[in-house]
């Protein structure tokens, strides 16, 4: 089943969720960039919570629902999606929905200067997940294959000092939260560099009944 998900000013809205693209004629019409990312989204009252950061560090935050990407290629498209999905699906039968905790913030500083959110999670599941999505998709190249940091971006930033500024207050001002984790999301951009869920894998044996 293929659903639609935009991000539309720091909510997510489920375009038909309802109803299955059984024929998939409506995401064919749909305009892509190439390029595909597999994610987790942020969910519940942390949602709205996470989105005000971004709304204040981040101007292209409504192009996106805040997330943590487990992995990114160049190449990766809806051909590739629909060849592996039920293979996937079968897989994260082995994972069962997860509880994310973020009570601290990290950055980037070396090719762009990024404030995050770090994401804590029991058991590894966020690297577990990350590993069964890379081994469904041995063809593909995806970008930082062995270097991976969970985090939940919310800024980026011109200045070195901008961004030690922004993490002070955010610091100051973070309450931690938790949110919980049942699916996976599969994004796409379109050409107006919307990033769209064209697709979500249930985790756990509900995924292996939607199956």
């Amino acid at each position: 089943m293929f659903f639609l998900w935009q991000c539309v000013t720091g909510s997510i809205r489920c375009r038909s969720r309802s109803r299955p693209y059984t024929d998939g004629m409506e995401l064919s019409q749909k305009r892509f960039r190439k390029g595909g990312a597999l994610a987790v989204g942020v969910s519940g009252d942390a949602t709205e919570y996470v989105n005000g950061f971004r709304r204040r560090y981040d101007q292209h935050a409504s192009r996106i629902m805040p997330h943590i990407t487990l992995a990114f290629a160049p190449e990766l498209d809806l051909d590739h999606w629909s060849q592996r999905r039920a293979k996937l699906a079968e897989t994260l039968v082995a994972i069962d929905p997860f509880v994310v905790h973020v009570a601290e913030t990290g950055v980037f500083i070396q090719e762009k200067l990024v404030l995050w959110l770090k994401p804590v999670v029991a058991q590894d599941n966020l690297e577990r997940l990350r590993g069964i999505v890379l081994a469904a998709f041995p063809d593909v190249t995806f970008e930082r294959r062995y270097d991976f940091v969970p985090h939940i971006s919310i800024g980026f930033f011109e200045t070195a000092q901008a961004l030690s500024t922004a993490k002070n207050v955010v610091d100051s001002e973070l309450c931690p939260f938790s949110f919980r984790v049942a699916f996976l999301s599969f994004l796409l951009a379109d050409t107006d560099d919307i990033w769209l869920c064209v697709d979500t894998v249930d985790l756990g044996e509900q995924g292996a009944e939607g199956s």
